[in-house]
């Protein structure tokens, strides 16, 4: 009788230590089922959210670069009820009009152009009419697709060479690439040129430039196709007596007010007592397809709106040269696009809204979409912001 009972009470416990046993590996499992439905769940959340700002990214988009807005409010003097930056509509590409760009530069680093009630639209206007909400922030940049790299090098004392490397955006050289050399010389504000080369199998192409006496900036202008890109440097690593960009307080930038005329703007710093030279210089294609040099002597004057007739399509690429106190001030700019203005750079400004991306960097999503501004295929780099 006792051996029955004893082996019921190990039969009791064996079958308590199973249980508890299996209890703890059921709970086990489903903790483990509990974390993959928690990820899976949140997974989806943030796909979701995600989806939801490419969504607002491609309706911000389509409504910025596809869309006309009111026709021709480039060339009106007054803000429109409605914004879109494309010229036409229904094409394969996003084709821009120049004059409603020029229009929307902004930036602490530009002069707003003074003309009588032509006024300038501010990113809250933009936003108002685009019916933006208050917790989105975006950002436009008109970017080339060539980013072209210059070397200058001193062989003796009457001569320097010259090399440019033409590579896309994926860095990979570019060959049979048209490269257009010239040459500013600030002493007055003359171009010259030499013949258009062709990128080897390098992606490079060479030139080389007589009279180092002359203070000369080297500008290269690269194209293949309708793809283009803008590169310039001073001759000499070493020129105390000249302030590039930033440093010279100038800036200069083009203008479209109706679509036969440019206004090439021209500003320095006020209050300065009047310049020994004041040039205004500028590159263009012209309708043969070659390029043409001009030059405004400004002598007079420490700003000025030179208003021009210019071909309707083709990059433009101008130089304010002004001598002061024996010191050159150089500012630079390019049309359609705006340039940086540290000349020693070649970087593109955004061209509208927030510069604070930096600090914004991990709440970003940016998009590039191909554009045509004025016959030139560029990027357009959009970037939405949820604050």
């Amino acid at each position: 009788m006792f051996l029955v009972n004893l082996k019921k009470r190990r039969r009791g416990q064996i079958r308590a230590v199973d249980f508890i046993v299996s209890l703890l590996l059921f709970l086990l499992m489903l903790s483990q089922l509990l974390l993959i439905i928690i990820n899976v769940q949140s997974g989806i959340v943030s796909q979701m959210g995600d989806e939801l700002t490419y969504d607002e990214l491609d309706i911000l988009g389509r409504l910025i670069l596809y869309e006309q807005g009111e026709d021709y409010w480039g060339y009106q003097q007054s803000l429109p009820d409605s914004f879109g930056l494309a010229s036409v509509t229904n094409i394969p590409y996003y084709s821009l009009d120049a004059a409603k760009v020029s229009r929307i530069v902004t930036g602490t680093s530009f002069p707003i152009l003074e003309l009588s009630g032509f006024e300038q639209f501010t990113y809250s206007s933009v936003k108002n009419i685009l019916s933006l909400d208050s917790n989105l922030d975006f950002q436009l940049a008109f970017l080339p697709y060539f980013e072209p790299t210059l070397t200058i090098t001193e062989t003796t004392i009457d001569e320097f060479n010259v090399t440019v490397i033409v590579k896309n955006l994926n860095q990979n050289v570019i060959e049979n690439c048209k490269v257009n050399f010239f040459f500013l010389d600030l002493a007055t504000g003359n171009i010259s040129s030499d013949n258009v080369k062709l990128t080897d199998n390098n992606g490079q192409a060479f030139t080389s430039y007589s009279d180092p006496l002359s203070e000369i900036i080297v500008i290269t202008i690269v194209e293949k196709g309708s793809l283009w890109g803008v590169s310039w440097k001073h001759h000499l690593p070493i020129h105390e007596n000249i302030l590039l960009g930033r440093d010279s307080e100038a800036t200069v930038w083009a203008c479209g007010v109706d679509p036969s005329t440019i206004i090439l703007s021209d500003s320095h710093n006020r209050g300065l007592v009047n310049p020994e030279d004041h040039y205004l210089s500028y590159i263009y294609k012209n309708t043969q397809a070659t390029y043409s040099k001009e030059t405004v002597d400004l002598t007079s004057t420490l700003d000025a709106n030179f208003t021009t007739q210019l071909p309707k399509d083709g990059l433009i690429t101008f130089f304010s040269v002004m001598k002061l106190g024996g010191i050159y001030k150089v500012g630079i700019g390019t049309y359609p696009s705006i340039l940086d203005s540290d000349l020693s750079s070649g970087r593109f400004y955004p061209i509208f809204g927030p510069t604070d991306e930096i600090e914004r960097e991990k709440s970003r999503i940016s998009k590039d979409y191909p554009i045509y501004i004025r016959g030139l295929l560029m990027r357009c780099r959009l970037i939405l912001w949820s604050t």
